[in-house]
């Protein structure tokens, strides 16, 4: 997406004008081979509903020996999709492949944050427990991302993506700006998943 804006002001009796470019953002949708017709049909939603041209990001599927349930996605941010986000160069937004967004992204505040974690299921950074449940949406300034992978790559242990997000979001905090909104921008379209364990029925309603 590029934003723009549109500038004018009158100097010496005459109207000039600016446009003044903010930023070029990329849109990325994470999925491994198998459900790669999924993300197709998430793509093509997020086209129809929302002008969006997200990148397919195919990772790695779940082996039970290097990519465990509760590992892979570890795994596959550090292999394939931060990586991606780093090559491209811009900000960048990351979506799972059963997303199906309900808010205007527009209204997100890209310029006043470096993260948003505006696609998530239950959870908030200010409460108690310190952590978000589900990594449906986030956005990062390009700036943020080499610190994302250095913490990615050389956490002790390989764990869940959103409990290693959320400690990503604490441990930087005072680095970064991050945001959630007050709910999520999207709700989950069920399908068979791997590795969630949840009742989907409280995840796969429009709000």
């Amino acid at each position: 997406i590029l934003y723009s804006f549109l500038i004018i002001f009158r100097f010496c009796g005459r109207d000039a004008i600016f446009i003044y470019i903010h930023t070029i953002m990329k849109h990325f949708i994470t999925t491994y081979e198998d459900n790669f017709d999924f993300a197709l049909q998430t793509k093509f939603n997020m086209y129809q509903g929302k002008g969006l041209d997200p990148e397919i990001i195919i990772g790695e599927k779940i082996d039970n020996d290097k990519y465990k349930r509760t590992t892979v996605l570890h795994w596959n941010w550090i292999e394939k999709v931060i990586p991606k986000c780093i090559e491209s160069g811009d900000d960048c937004i990351v979506f799972e492949d059963d997303v199906r967004l309900t808010g205007d992204l527009n209204d997100l505040k890209y310029q006043e944050n470096d993260i948003i974690w505006f696609g998530f299921r239950r959870g908030r950074l200010e409460n108690k427990n310190k952590t978000i449940t589900g990594t449906q949406a986030l956005y990062f300034k390009k700036e943020v991302l080499l610190d994302l992978y250095d913490y990615f790559s050389n956490y002790k242990n390989k764990i869940q993506i959103d409990n290693l997000m959320s400690k990503f979001c604490v441990e930087f905090s005072k680095k970064y700006k991050i945001q959630q909104p007050k709910s999520s921008y999207c709700y989950e379209q069920e399908h068979t998943s791997l590795i969630s364990l949840d009742d989907w029925s409280s995840y796969t309603k429009p709000k």
